[in-house]
């Protein structure tokens, strides 16, 4: 084996110097790299020092495992329940794992792909896979929230449109049932225009009516909209007239979009504007109905009917919202997703981390 002279530890020594014993180094039967770390100063310095030893398997599957059991504690001790949308590739039992990794105490999902009516059957080894990382991991079905597919319109005055979405609604009321959840969040509908908000109205409650009557259980949530085009739901006024044609009001629910009611003119940003809202929420529709909300920032203002969402406390709600958010006890239980484009530096877990960080000073 080559012989090697190596500055002592903590020496700074000229960097060419360094260079050259770097590639002799490569070059031994033991590579001698992994034991120092060099830094070069400005004046072409180099200090070195030893590497950081790395930690074993064990070490860190115990630490994994602390983090997972303080995260819990911290879950069951403020019953605030924050978490995200995360994805299912790869399989949709690892959206568990996902939002395990972010720190997040409930999570949102879709069932399948975005882009077809038609999709293959869920598969029962997935189904299975699922239900015992929710278990394994401590998810309550309650704060698992699916999100609908954007295709669906229950609302439509086309036929064939119509059609699809209701036979949709079912095929996913079916997949919650096979994964073990209990809510179901969708868009309500739109009129396109071409009917009245009335009609739109009989039509998303008949879908619905549809739904339960071929599935059992699943409580389908419906989301409030921004009121931007024809969309139907963005006042609370016309979720509560869907509500009011749903047959069995046990199986149904409402999800607020933070984003959503701020564009459609609650004004969240105001002092004490969430308490507000849900004071009106309460008149309005109730809030026993009140099964999710989705927590997100708006890129528009105050009434702009634009849905367009924006991280945690940059954009024009604004932080304060988000803190009285998360020290609302009428909150306490029910899953609080975000839905935010998670810029670099700020993903979803810095900002289940904010908000935790605000709940855990009430």
């Amino acid at each position: 084996m080559k012989r090697l002279q190596w500055p002592t530890r903590g020496a700074c020594v000229v960097a060419p110097r360094v260079a050259a014993f770097w590639k002799d180094a490569r070059d031994t039967r033991f590579d001698l790299r992994k034991l120092y770390t060099v830094k070069l100063s400005k004046s072409n310095v180099v200090h070195v020092s030893m590497a950081p030893r790395k930690r074993k398997a064990k070490q860190l599957e115990a630490e994994d495992s602390q983090d997972e059991e303080d995260r819990r504690k911290r879950r069951h001790g403020n019953k605030k329940y924050i978490g995200a949308h995360v994805g299912i590739q790869g399989g949709i039992w690892k959206a568990v794992g996902s939002c395990v990794e972010m720190g997040g105490s409930s999570f949102a999902l879709f069932l399948g792909s975005q882009r077809s009516w038609k999709r293959p059957e869920l598969d029962q080894t997935a189904a299975a896979k699922f239900r015992e990382q929710c278990s394994t991991h401590g998810f309550d079905p309650a704060h698992v929230l699916p999100h609908g597919s954007y295709l669906m319109n229950c609302g439509s005055p086309k036929p064939d449109v119509f059609e699809k979405s209701q036979a949709l609604l079912v095929n996913e009321l079916n997949r919650c049932s096979l994964l073990g959840l209990s809510l179901y969040n969708f868009h309500p509908g739109s009129s396109l225009g071409s009917i009245t908000t009335e009609q739109c109205v009989e039509k998303i409650a008949g879908a619905i009516n549809h739904a339960h009557q071929q599935t059992p259980a699943v409580v389908t949530v419906l989301e409030n909209m921004s009121g931007q085009g024809s969309t139907v739901g963005g006042q609370f006024s016309e979720l509560k007239s869907i509500i009011d044609k749903v047959r069995d009001q046990t199986r149904v629910g409402v999800c607020l979009d933070t984003c959503h009611a701020f564009a459609a003119g609650y004004d969240l940003a105001a002092e004490g504007g969430v308490n507000a809202m849900l004071n009106e929420f309460d008149q309005q529709v109730g809030l026993r109905y009140l099964r999710a909300i989705h927590l997100n920032d708006s890129k528009g203002k105050l009434g702009c009917n634009l849905d367009r969402h924006e991280d945690i406390g940059k954009g024009h709600i604004g932080i304060s919202a988000f803190r009285d958010i998360v020290n609302e006890p009428r909150l306490d239980n029910i899953p609080l997703i975000l839905e935010t484009p998670g810029r670099p530096g700020f993903e979803y877990a810095k900002q289940i981390e904010l908000l935790y960080s605000f709940c855990e000073k009430q």
